[in-house]
C-alpha cells in the first residue's frame, strides 16, 4: 500500500516530504536538545530514512544536505554558523552526512529490492494463471488490474491487433483507492505521444509519465499493445518498464498459444468437412452405380428378351416397338449424365437467339402428354396469348419443359391433375408446373435439385438427373428455379422465371449471341 502512495506523488511532493521531514526532525532536536544534551543525530537519521522510503535517493540526499547544515548551524560551536571552526567538529558532521548518505541509501536500495520482488511475484502469478489454460479475457483482465495496482496508475488496458482488422480493446480497468472497475477507452489513446518500451529501449521519461505503453510481442509479430494511463504524471523506473516488459512477455505466449489452439481447431474442422464431403462423394458414387446399373437392367433385359423372339422367328410389332422403347430409355439415361458431365466441366453450350417461349412450351408438351393419358391425368395448359420473347436455346428450354412436365405426371398418381401456366410478370416471363402427386416433405425440399437424389420412401424412378439438369440450363439462361410444396400428399409446384428478350440482351451483352460456353 505504500508502495502504491509513493508512485501516486509527483516529484515535487517526494522533495516536498523530504524538507517536512527534515523541519520535523529540527523542531524535535532542538526542543529536547537543552534537556537531554544528546547527539542530534537519531531524529536526522529518521528524516532520511523517511525520506528514501517515500522519494527515493535525491530526496535522502536533499535530508541529509539539510541535517548536515542544520546540525552546524544549531548545534556546533560557536553556534547560529554553518562555518566549523574545529577539525573533531567537522569530522563529527563529515560522518554523519556520510552515515546518513549510506542510510538514505541503503533504505532507497531496500525498496526497489522489495517492489522488485512484489513485481516478480505478480509476474509469476500471472504466468501461472496462464499456463492453467484458463479464458485469455480473465488472464488480460488480471494483467491489467496487477499492472496499475503495481505501478499506481488509474487506468490499465490490454489492447489486440486482430489479423485484417481494427486494433481492439480487450480489456480496461480503472483502479482507485484499492477499488478495481472495468472502463472502457478510446483507441485514440494509443497516440504517438505515449512513451513506449520496447526490448533493447533505453527507460525514458524519468521525470513522470500519463500514458506508458509495451508492445506484445509473438513469434510472428506485434499482437497487441499493454497500456498503462494516468491523470498525472508519474515516476516509472527502469525496473517498472522490466515488470511492464514481463507481463507483456505472459500476455504474448498466452495470446499466440490461444491463436494456435484457434488454427488447430479450424485445421481440425476443415479436415472433419473434407472427410464428410469424400465419404458423401463416395457413398454418392455407389449410389450412382447401384442406380445406373439398376435403371441400365430394364431396358437391356427388354432388349435382349424381344431380340431372341425376333430371332427365333417369333416377334411381331410388338417386339419392335418394346425394343425401340427400351432404345429410348438408353438414349435419355444416356442423354441425362453427358449432360451432366458436361454441366460440370464447364463446356455445356447454348445456342442462344430471340425466340418465342410459348410455342416452345407448347412444342414440348406433344412429348409427355401421351404419358399423361396413358396414366388418365389431365393435363392443362394456360399460356398467355400475348408475345413472349426470350433469348435461349429452343432445345435446351424444351429440355427444361419436358423434365419438369415428365417429372409430374411421373410422380402424379392416376386420374390426378398437371397444370402448365405460362405468363407475363414484369420485365420476366414465368412458367409454372403444379400438381397433384405425392408432394415433397419439407426435409427433402432443399435437396430437390441435387444430382442423384430421390426423396426417400418411395419407388425410385430414374437417375434422379432431371431436375439437376433443370436448375442448370434455367440458370444458363439467366433465370431461376423455385420449388414449393404443402408437404407429402400433397402435390408440388415448380416455378422458373426467365428474363424477356430485353433484359436477357442487357444480360448477356449485345455481342455474339451464337454460343454461351460455361
Amino acid at each position: 500500500m505504500g508502495r502504491d502512495i509513493v508512485r501516486s506523488q509527483s516529484a515535487l511532493a517526494t522533495y516536498g516530504v523530504a524538507l517536512l521531514a527534515s523541519g520535523v526532525a529540527l523542531a524535535l532536536t532542538l526542543l529536547v536538545w537543552p534537556r537531554l544534551e544528546t547527539t542530534p543525530s537519531p531524529f536526522f537519521f529518521a528524516a532520511v530514512v523517511v525520506s528514501s522510503w517515500y522519494g527515493g535517493l535525491r530526496p535522502a540526499l536533499l535530508a541529509t544536505a539539510f541535517a548536515a547544515a542544520a546540525t552546524s548551524y544549531f548545534f556546533v560551536l560557536p553556534g547560529h554558523s554553518i562555518a566549523i571552526e574545529s577539525i573533531s567538529d567537522a569530522l563529527c558532521v563529515g560522518l554523519f552526512a556520510l552515515v546518513a548518505a549510506l542510510t538514505g541509501s541503503l533504505s532507497t536500495a531496500r525498496r526497489h529490492a522489495e517492489t522488485e520482488r512484489e513485481q516478480q511475484a505478480v509476474i509469476a502469478g500471472l504466468g501461472r494463471l496462464a499456463l492453467a489454460g484458463g479464458e485469455l479475457s480473465g488472464l488480460m483482465h488480471e494483467a491489467a488490474t496487477q499492472v496499475a495496482r503495481t505501478l499506481g496508475m488509474e487506468y490499465a488496458a490490454v489492447w489486440e491487433f486482430v489479423p485484417d482488422g481494427p486494433t481492439t480493446l480487450r480489456t480496461a480497468v480503472c483502479c482507485r483507492r484499492g477499488i478495481v472497475e472495468e472502463v472502457t477507452l478510446d483507441p485514440e489513446l494509443l497516440s504517438d505521444t505515449a512513451l513506449e518500451i520496447d526490448d533493447g529501449v533505453t527507460m525514458r521519461g524519468r521525470g513522470g509519465v500519463t500514458l506508458v505503453r509495451v508492445v506484445i510481442r509473438g513469434p510472428e509479430g506485434p499482437l497487441g499493445v499493454l497500456s498503462a494511463h494516468a491523470a498525472r504524471p508519474r515516476p516509472l523506473a527502469p525496473h517498472d518498464g522490466h515488470f511492464l516488459q514481463a507481463v507483456a512477455h505472459v500476455l504474448g505466449e498466452a495470446i499466440t498459444r490461444r491463436r494456435a489452439e484457434q488454427y488447430r481447431a479450424a485445421l481440425l474442422a476443415r479436415e472433419y468437412r473434407a472427410r464428410a464431403r469424400a465419404e458423401a462423394a463416395s457413398r454418392a458414387k455407389e449410389d450412382l452405380l447401384a442406380t445406373v446399373s439398376h435403371e441400365l437392367r430394364a431396358p437391356l433385359t427388354q432388349l435382349v428378351m424381344w431380340s431372341r423372339l425376333l430371332r427365333l422367328g417369333n416377334g411381331d410389332q410388338t417386339a419392335l416397338d418394346a425394343i425401340e422403347r427400351s432404345t429410348r430409355t438408353l438414349e435419355r439415361l444416356a442423354g441425362d449424365l453427358l449432360d451432366v458431365a458436361r454441366i460440370t466441366a464447364g463446356k455445356l453450350a447454348l445456342s442462344l437467339r430471340p425466340m418465342a417461349l410459348a410455342a416452345t412450351v407448347t412444342e414440348a408438351l406433344e412429348a409427355p402428354r401421351a404419358a399423361a393419358e396413358a396414366k388418365e391425368i389431365r393435363l392443362e395448359e394456360h399460356l398467355d396469348a400475348g408475345p413472349m420473347e426470350v433469348l435461349g436455346d429452343p432445345m435446351r428450354l424444351q429440355q427444361v419443359v419436358w423434365n419438369l412436365v415428365g417429372n409430374a405426371v411421373k410422380f402424379t398418381p392416376r386420374g390426378g391433375r398437371v397444370v402448365v401456366q405460362l405468363r407475363k410478370v414484369d420485365d420476366r416471363a414465368e412458367l409454372t408446373v403444379s400438381d397433384t402427386g405425392r408432394g415433397i416433405s419439407a426435409a427433402f425440399l432443399p435437396h430437390v435439385f441435387e444430382p442423384f437424389r430421390q426423396a426417400r420412401g418411395g419407388v425410385q424412378q430414374g437417375l434422379g438427373l432431371g431436375l439437376a439438369i433443370v436448375r442448370q440450363l434455367v440458370e444458363l439462361h439467366g433465370g431461376a428455379v423455385r420449388v414449393e410444396s404443402p408437404g407429402e400428399g400433397r402435390g408440388a409446384r415448380f416455378t422458373v422465371t426467365l428474363p424477356l428478350a430485353p433484359a436477357a440482351t442487357a444480360a448477356f451483352g449485345s455481342g455474339s449471341m451464337t454460343a454461351c460456353a460455361v
